[in-house]
């Protein structure tokens, strides 16, 4: 276990996949780090037993389950284009494009990966209610920088009536690759830095009325650091509410979140990254309309378009995080076609933005990033 380091501006915690980072600052006058080399880091794995329970109890569940139920599930592939793959400032941008050795890790700035996901459940009914347990696997890989792979697996259950449903579900993320930092108080060189993250959660919908739904989920995070940055383990407790209305010609969603991050090891004076957070949502979405509205059979389509806007309050009271507040922006907007009753096209398109507000003038420049990508996938149901 490494000992606790003095603080440095150059550390940096967010436990977001889709936005953690750690950013390296050579001030001036210091002494840069010349090591390019970058060392694999094994992400530490708690002896966590919760999916291998959770998957002997889908066993024993399917096997008493009545022969008339029957598997369904769907199988796709996919492909993103990031412009930003490791979400780097465009300070950091610049250092690459002049070649500094503590991005000498990044391949390319930019970057295409490419999924393959399996959707298996098991639906049955019981007197008035409909059971579906479920799994989901995927393996992720980027084609440039590839030490950025990920192969993920999530199982869950869901009780389903007409007016009411409860799922949970554990996810288990065991690789998140974030990008490469020097590990300034133990090896002094440049080392991966990644994450295993373990997820439970639970959500409730409710219909009080035939075309409005109301929404509240539950979730714990885990984030478990690879063995040179174990100083930014921490959980996270996200509580939201939301509701869904459905329209003749569209369906209409908003919800709010808030979320707490504690940093395990770190107090308010030792680089604690812990924050609060207020998570805004909405979507719409349009209801599926035919290609050709001559043919019954003609395949289906509708756009959508969503927004978030998170504004994290960080709460530690040292120079690097005192008085820091994350405004963080997402738009996304997509294009689904339904050719028939086996295959789906989806079309995406996500832009992300965060601005940084914060005395310090070092975070002001390191922090700030956007990020565009484009995505496709083919889906084929069982």
């Amino acid at each position: 276990m490494l000992q606790k380091h003095h603080h440095s501006p150059e550390r940096d915690k967010h436990p977001d996949a889709a936005l953690e980072e750690k950013d390296v600052l050579i001030q001036d006058g210091e002494q840069e780090e010349t090591k390019q080399d970058v060392k694999p880091g094994s992400v530490r794995t708690s002896r966590n037993f919760l999916p291998i329970i959770m998957s002997w109890c889908l066993v024993f569940l399917c096997a008493w389950l009545p022969l008339s139920a029957q598997i369904e599930g769907d199988i796709s592939l996919s492909t993103q284009y990031s412009d930003n793959v490791f979400q780097l400032s465009e300070y950091d941008l610049d250092r690459f494009d002049q070649e500094h050795p503590n991005l000498g890790y990044v391949d390319t700035t930019d970057d295409l990966s490419l999924k393959a996901q399996v959707d298996l459940s098991y639906p049955f009914r019981h007197k008035w209610y409909r059971f579906e347990p479920s799994i989901t696997a995927s393996f992720d890989q980027n084609v440039s920088n590839t030490d950025k792979w990920r192969r993920d697996i999530i199982a869950r259950f869901a009780v389903i009536r007409h007016y009411w449903d409860f799922k949970v579900m554990y996810g288990f993320y065991p690789n998140i690759h974030v990008r490469a930092y020097v590990d300034e108080d133990g090896t002094g060189e440049l080392e991966h830095y990644g994450y295993q993250r373990n997820l439970c959660r639970a959500d409730l919908s409710v219909k009080p009325l035939e075309k409005t739904t109301l929404r509240a989920h539950f979730r714990y995070e885990e984030l478990l650091y690879n063995q040179f940055f174990t100083e930014f383990d921490g959980d996270a407790k996200t509580g939201g509410i939301g509701i869904r209305q459905n329209f003749p010609v569209f369906v209409l969603e908003a919800g709010y979140q808030y979320r707490v991050f504690d940093n395990w090891e770190n107090g308010p004076l030792q680089d604690d990254s812990s924050y609060e957070s207020n998570i805004y949502t909405a979507s719409l979405r349009l209801k599926d309309m035919p290609l050709n509205d001559g043919k019954s059979s003609s395949p289906r389509w509708h756009p959508s378009l969503s927004l978030s806007f998170e504004e994290r309050f960080f709460q530690g009271l040292d120079d690097w995080y005192g008085g820091r507040v994350d405004k963080i922006y997402t738009t996304s907007a997509g294009l689904s076609f339904r050719l028939n009753k086996k295959w789906n096209i989806s079309l995406d398109y996500s832009h992300y933005l965060r601005n940084v507000d914060s005395p310090n003038a070092s975070v002001r420049r390191l922090k700030p990033y956007s990020e565009n990508r484009l995505g496709a996938e083919v889906k084929y149901s069982l």
